[in-house]
């Protein structure tokens, strides 16, 4: 009888565990279609309308076309160059170097992925505005007021800044990692500190350089908010072209073109950046953090060296405090701040109104909601198509599916929702948690499939050999050993989608907003200190669901 009701159970929690599967599996398929499908439908206006429909001429397109492209790449570079010249000497003081709040400079590499642009964004304005900070300066002082922010320059510093501690995260980690024998064996030989780097410690930190310059440069190529906000009329990335083509001109063959142009090239980045990642190697570590020197206190370094060392370490720290911190402080400032007879004074005036706004508290809870659902969603797909990498019957295609995994980077939230809207015409809560999901996943499925490469080649084996199925060893091994990584899959994806306010814009979905997009709307109608305030909230947000979840997933 016990034997009989035991079966029973068993057979029962089979099934369920097969309609869950067969439900995650649809579940991923259909994020699968709606990155697909939006996408191949972008592209399709242009093929099928090769002559242009409007006011200009066809050499007239194709020179506005080339104009911004141009544009698009010059900014993408030179922020990524503005990135690189923060991040890799703060790569080298992380790495090398011991000095006070050295981890406060190590945690803001959590910055750029938990504080949205928009936030980010209103910063800058703050400090380097029309009415910012540095100008009030100035005019007291009794200079003319600084405009550079509203320039190519000021475009490329902000995303830079914002931008640099990615480089310095992943160099640093990639540079304790280094083997330290050929360095020490160079020094006994006599070989410079300079020639040691240039000759040794430089050609080994390329590929972990590229690894981190690539996902920076396709940040920048794809930039939106701060192009929007701060770039001179008449300039334009293919991501503000693309939506202004569709939201002004209505014009859908242009904005099919430059969808494709920008794709292909951000495809072309992506493929250089698998080619360098497979190369990314470290073995052994270089110090341990006992024997790591101060800053200019290193026994090999020369009196110059030493001098020279010291200097770059204030000429870093000031920029950082400059071009990073004083943005993000200037956001919590200007929330604290009301102005009175043409005079700033400290006024919770803001949180007040903020707080007693219907509108705020209704897109405070349309944040959570689609963050939540969009997290879910990720969460499914990626444990589902990273488990299927570990399935023998997949091992064939395995190398297919990790690189098939990375090409929602070169794909933007503009190009995409500008499919989905060629198909619906109107956007829905549904869609905009849909299509995050097809974008967003990759984050997840890179944490939750690390986790599964922990499990040793013994475990597998045996639960290969012990199942019924693969499915049972799914279910009894794989998850239960990385419960933690999927936890903290879903809050890096609420995160991500909390802070999103690109796809909401894009795809106006009607009687909706989430706190994002009600931020970008406040800033844009000049209540500048209350959207300052509502950024605040969605950045602790933000950044208070990604500790969390990173907390999480470093917990063994």
């Amino acid at each position: 009888m016990e034997e009989a009701n035991r079966n029973k159970l068993k057979q029962r929690r089979n099934i369920i565990r097969i309609l869950i599967s067969y439900s995650a599996l649809f579940l991923t398929l259909v994020v699968l279609l709606v990155f697909i499908i939006p996408l191949v439908a972008a592209f399709m206006t242009s093929v099928f309308a090769p002559h242009v429909k409007g006011h200009f001429t066809e050499n007239a397109v194709s020179g506005r076309i080339f104009y911004v492209s141009l544009y698009t790449l010059k900014i993408a570079v030179g922020s990524t160059l503005v990135a690189f010249a923060l991040g890799f000497p703060a790569a080298f003081f992380c790495a090398r170097r011991n000095f006070f709040l050295k981890k406060i400079l190590i945690g803001f590499s959590a910055v750029p992925l938990c504080v949205p642009v928009l936030i980010a964004s209103l910063g800058f304005v703050s400090v380097f505005g029309v009415s910012g900070f540095l100008n009030n300066v100035l005019s007291c002082l009794g200079f003319e007021k600084s405009r550079i922010l509203y320039s190519e320059t000021g475009i490329m510093i902000a995303q830079g800044a914002y931008n640099f501690p990615l480089v310095m995260s992943i160099v640093s980690k990639f540079w304790e990692g280094l083997p330290g024998e050929p360095e020490n064996a160079a020094r006994l030989l006599g070989a410079s500190e300079k020639r040691i780097f240039f000759k040794i410690t430089l050609p080994s930190l390329i590929p972990a350089i590229g690894s981190a310059v690539i996902p920076v440069f396709l940040f920048c190529f794809f930039s939106f908010m701060m192009v929007l906000l701060f770039s001179v009329p008449g300039n334009s990335t293919l991501e503000v072209e693309i939506y202004q083509a569709i939201k002004t001109n209505l014009d859908y063959t242009y904005a099919s073109r430059l969808a494709l142009i920008e794709t292909s090239t951000a495809i072309l980045i992506v493929i250089l950046y698998i080619t360098l990642g497979e190369n990314r190697k470290s073995s052994g570590q270089l110090f341990e953090k006992k024997d790591l020197p101060k800053i200019g206190r290193a026994e090999y370094e020369s009196s110059w060296g030493k001098v020279s060392e010291d200097f770059l370490f204030i000429v870093l720290f000031i920029l950082i405090v400059v071009f990073f911190l004083s943005p993000l402080a200037g956001i919590v400032i200007n929330g604290f701040t009301a102005r009175v007879s043409g005079k700033n004074v400290f006024s919770l005036n803001q949180y007040k109104m903020l707080f007693n706004s219907k509108g705020f508290w209704m897109s405070l809870l349309s944040t959570v909601k689609i963050s939540f659902c969009t997290a879910i969603v990720c969460t499914i797909v990626s444990l589902v198509y990273a488990l299927s990498l570990q399935n023998p019957g997949f091992s064939r295609f395995s190398k297919v599916f990790k690189l098939s995994a990375l090409f929602p980077m070169a794909v933007s939230s503009i190009v995409l929702g500008f499919g989905l809207t060629l198909i619906f015409k109107k956007g829905s809560e549904i869609s905009l948690i849909l299509v995050q999901s097809a974008l967003f996943w990759p984050l997840g499925f890179r944490q939750i499939s690390s986790a599964l490469d922990t499990i040793p080649v013994d475990v597998k084996n045996a639960a290969s050999v012990l199942s019924e199925n693969f499915t049972d060893s799914a279910f009894r091994i794989f998850i239960p050993w990385i419960k933690k990584s999927v936890f903290a899959s879903f809050g890096f994806c609420f995160a991500f989608s909390a802070g999103d306010t690109t796809l909401p814009l894009i795809l106006s979905v009607p009687k909706f907003q989430t706190l994002s997009l009600y931020t970008y709307r406040l800033s844009g109608s000049y209540r500048f200190n209350t959207a300052c305030v509502s950024g605040t909230v969605l950045a602790l947000i933000c950044f208070c669901v990604f500790m969390i979840s990173e907390k999480i997933g470093r917990r063994k």
